[in-house]
Protein backbone atom coordinates (compact mmCIF):
# COMPACT_ATOMS: atom_id res chain seq x y z
CA UNK A 1 0.00 0.00 0.00
CA UNK A 2 1.24 3.48 -0.88
CA UNK A 3 -0.05 6.84 0.36
CA UNK A 4 -0.20 9.46 -2.39
CA UNK A 5 -0.55 13.17 -1.69
CA UNK A 6 -2.33 15.04 -4.47
CA UNK A 7 -4.69 17.86 -5.32
CA UNK A 8 -7.85 17.55 -7.37
CA UNK A 9 -8.93 20.25 -9.79
CA UNK A 10 -12.39 20.05 -11.23
CA UNK A 11 -12.57 23.52 -12.75
CA UNK A 12 -9.84 25.70 -14.24
CA UNK A 13 -10.48 27.37 -17.62
CA UNK A 14 -13.86 29.04 -17.00
CA UNK A 15 -13.49 32.10 -14.71
CA UNK A 16 -15.77 32.09 -11.69
CA UNK A 17 -16.04 33.54 -8.20
CA UNK A 18 -17.40 32.27 -4.93
CA UNK A 19 -17.49 33.20 -1.26
CA UNK A 20 -15.51 31.23 1.29
CA UNK A 21 -13.56 31.35 4.52
CA UNK A 22 -9.79 31.52 4.82
CA UNK A 23 -9.55 31.39 8.63
CA UNK A 24 -11.49 29.76 11.43
CA UNK A 25 -13.91 32.16 13.12
CA UNK A 26 -13.64 34.59 10.22
CA UNK A 27 -16.53 37.02 10.79
CA UNK A 28 -17.61 37.25 7.16
CA UNK A 29 -16.88 35.19 4.00
CA UNK A 30 -14.58 36.74 1.42
CA UNK A 31 -14.83 36.52 -2.35
CA UNK A 32 -12.44 34.22 -4.20
CA UNK A 33 -11.86 35.01 -7.88
CA UNK A 34 -10.63 31.97 -9.78
CA UNK A 35 -9.09 32.66 -13.18
CA UNK A 36 -6.72 30.63 -15.37
CA UNK A 37 -3.12 31.79 -15.60
CA UNK A 38 -3.64 32.86 -19.23
CA UNK A 39 -6.24 35.39 -18.05
CA UNK A 40 -3.72 37.33 -15.96
CA UNK A 41 -0.80 37.00 -18.37
CA UNK A 42 -2.88 38.12 -21.35
CA UNK A 43 -4.08 41.19 -19.42
CA UNK A 44 -0.46 42.18 -18.99
CA UNK A 45 0.48 41.47 -22.60
CA UNK A 46 -2.49 43.49 -23.90
CA UNK A 47 -1.31 46.45 -21.82
CA UNK A 48 2.32 46.50 -22.95
CA UNK A 49 3.93 44.26 -20.31
CA UNK A 50 6.41 41.46 -20.96
CA UNK A 51 6.96 38.43 -18.77
CA UNK A 52 10.55 38.43 -17.54
CA UNK A 53 10.47 36.15 -14.53
CA UNK A 54 8.53 33.06 -13.48
CA UNK A 55 8.76 30.83 -10.38
CA UNK A 56 6.80 27.79 -9.22
CA UNK A 57 7.62 27.38 -5.54
CA UNK A 58 6.93 24.24 -3.51
CA UNK A 59 7.77 23.38 0.07
CA UNK A 60 10.92 21.26 0.52
CA UNK A 61 10.19 17.63 1.53
CA UNK A 62 11.60 18.16 5.04
CA UNK A 63 9.10 20.92 5.97
CA UNK A 64 6.58 19.54 8.50
CA UNK A 65 2.89 19.63 7.74
CA UNK A 66 0.88 20.87 10.73
CA UNK A 67 -2.57 20.08 9.29
CA UNK A 68 -3.58 17.09 7.11
CA UNK A 69 -5.04 19.39 4.45
CA UNK A 70 -2.39 22.11 4.72
CA UNK A 71 0.61 22.70 2.50
CA UNK A 72 3.93 21.24 3.61
CA UNK A 73 6.66 18.83 2.63
CA UNK A 74 4.21 16.05 1.75
CA UNK A 75 3.22 18.19 -1.24
CA UNK A 76 6.81 18.96 -2.28
CA UNK A 77 6.05 18.12 -5.93
CA UNK A 78 3.13 20.57 -6.18
CA UNK A 79 3.75 24.34 -6.13
CA UNK A 80 1.92 26.18 -3.38
CA UNK A 81 2.47 29.44 -5.22
CA UNK A 82 3.25 30.60 -8.74
CA UNK A 83 4.90 34.00 -9.18
CA UNK A 84 5.13 35.82 -12.52
CA UNK A 85 7.07 39.07 -12.89
CA UNK A 86 5.97 41.40 -15.66
CA UNK A 87 7.56 44.69 -16.69
CA UNK A 88 6.13 47.48 -18.76
CA UNK A 89 7.90 47.90 -22.09
CA UNK A 90 8.35 51.54 -22.98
Amino acid sequence: MKITYAIKTSRYITPFHQRGLALRNQPKPQVYFDRPLQYYLNLGFQNGFVLDGFEERAFPPEIPQSHPLGWGGKFSELPAVIVARMRLVS
